[in-house]
């Protein structure tokens, strides 16, 4: 039983640490293409909770030229640090490691398609 507990207690309190690290990233941000002349999306971290993470507001249209392969719905920080979005099934559409100056990088060029920065709105 005191195992449990002690248990109980390490979870509780690494998700809120977890949790403290996402409340911290709330904000506006540029979600663009790395290249000259790339698509440029204004989006919105929230530490609103919702399925798989936490809210993630922004122009569907936009998102739709980023080629994401599903529409951005939620976000969350896993184990690592990485920003990750997912789509509304939970299906992840992007990882991003994070970079100086509070921003992510997700490199897409074994893909083909261009790399995405997502930086902190001026």
């Amino acid at each position: 039983m005191l195992l449990r507990l002690a248990l109980l207690f390490l979870l509780t309190s690494s998700a809120g640490a977890l949790a403290a690290g996402e409340s911290n990233l709330k904000g506006a941000y540029d979600l663009w293409e790395d290249f000259e002349g790339g698509k440029v999306c204004n989006i919105k971290l929230d530490d609103e909770q919702t399925i798989g993470g936490f809210v993630l507001e922004g122009d569907e249209n936009c998102f739709s030229a980023l080629k994401l392969g599903g529409d951005p719905y939620a976000w969350f920080l896993d184990s690592e640090g990485q920003l990750v979005v997912t789509d509304a099934t939970r299906k992840v559409l992007a990882r991003f490691a994070p970079v100086e100056g509070g921003a992510f990088y997700f490199r897409r060029t074994d893909a083909g398609l261009e790399s995405l920065s997502l930086t902190p709105a001026d």
